[in-house]
C-alpha cells in the first residue's frame, strides 16, 4: 500500500526547510530537493490562527505507479479539502523541463456535484517557478467538497532512468492570510526505462504520428464516461462561493 504522510505545517516546516534547502511558503522552484522522504502521495495539514483552529489539507499524488519513461507522460493530482473556506487557486510545482499536456479540475457544482472539467486552456504557467496554477472566484470545501487540479505532463526525452524527481503544491484559501505552500511536498516521480510499447510510440511521435494517439485518447475519454462529459457541457454554473457562504453563516 502506498504510504501517506500527514503532518502539520507548523511541525513540518522546519524539517522540510532543512531537508530541501527551500522554505515552505516561498513558492520557489523545486531544485536539487532532497528525495529521502519521497512517496507517491503526500498530505500536508494546515491548522493555525487563520484557519481558526480547523484543519485544511493539501494532498498531492502521482496517478499510477509513480514512474514515467523519458518522452512519456505522468499525471499528478493536487487536492484541497477542509472545513469550509473557499479555494481560489491551486498550484502544481513540477520538475524542470516537464511540458503540460492536459489539465483538468474537479470542483463541486450545485448542478452536478463533484465534476471533472478540462481546463487546459484556462491554467496559467509560471516558468520561473516550474509551476502550473488554476484560479477562480472560489470553490467550496464545505460538506466534504474538494477542489482538485489534475495535470498531465510530457517528460523530457533526455530524462535519466533512475532519477527521482520531487514536486510541490500550493493553494490560496479565502482567509485573512490564505496562501499555503508546500514546495517540495515530497510527492515524487521516478524515471524508468521505457517499455517496448513506449519505444514504438516514441518512434511514431518522431515520425509526426503522435497526433493520432492524442486524438484517440481524447475521444476515448468522452466515450468512457459520457455522463461526465455531458455534465461538463451543461454545468456552466459554479455556485461554490454561494454554498461556502451559506455554510459559514
Amino acid at each position: 500500500m502506498t504510504s501517506r504522510t500527514t503532518r502539520t505545517i507548523a511541525s513540518g516546516a522546519a524539517a522540510l526547510l532543512i531537508a530541501s534547502g527551500l522554505a515552505v511558503g516561498t513558492g520557489a522552484a523545486v531544485a536539487t530537493a532532497d528525495t529521502s522522504a519521497c512517496a507517491t502521495a503526500q498530505t500536508v495539514t494546515f491548522n493555525d490562527i487563520n484557519t481558526l483552529g480547523t484543519n485544511y489539507y493539501l494532498n498531492k499524488e502521482v496517478v499510477g505507479d509513480g514512474t514515467a519513461a523519458p518522452g512519456g507522460t505522468v499525471t499528478f493530482r493536487t487536492t484541497v479539502s477542509g472545513a469550509g473556506a473557499l479555494v481560489t487557486r491551486i498550484d502544481d510545482f513540477h520538475p524542470a523541463g516537464f511540458e503540460l499536456v492536459q489539465a483538468r479540475s474537479s470542483i463541486w457544482y450545485l448542478l452536478g456535484g463533484q465534476t471533472w472539467t478540462t481546463v487546459t486552456d484556462d491554467v496559467s504557467r509560471d516558468s520561473a517557478s516550474n509551476s502550473v496554477y488554476y484560479s477562480g472566484a472560489g470553490w467550496t470545501t464545505a460538506g466534504n467538497a474538494k477542489a482538485t487540479l489534475e495535470t498531465t505532463y510530457r517528460v523530457p526525452a533526455d530524462a535519466t532512468p533512475g532519477e527521482v524527481l520531487n514536486t510541490g503544491a500550493a493553494t490560496n484559501l479565502a482567509l485573512v492570510s490564505g496562501r499555503r505552500v508546500a514546495n517540495p511536498i515530497n510527492t515524487c516521480v521516478t524515471i524508468r526505462e521505457p517499455n517496448p510499447t513506449e519505444v514504438v510510440t516514441g518512434s511514431l511521435d518522431g515520425l509526426g504520428l503522435g497526433s493520432v494517439t492524442s486524438g484517440s485518447t481524447a475521444l476515448g475519454d468522452i466515450g468512457a464516461d459520457p455522463a461526465m462529459f455531458s455534465a461538463d457541457l451543461i454545468n456552466g454554473l459554479d455556485l461554490g462561493q454561494l454554498i461556502g457562504g451559506l455554510a459559514g453563516s
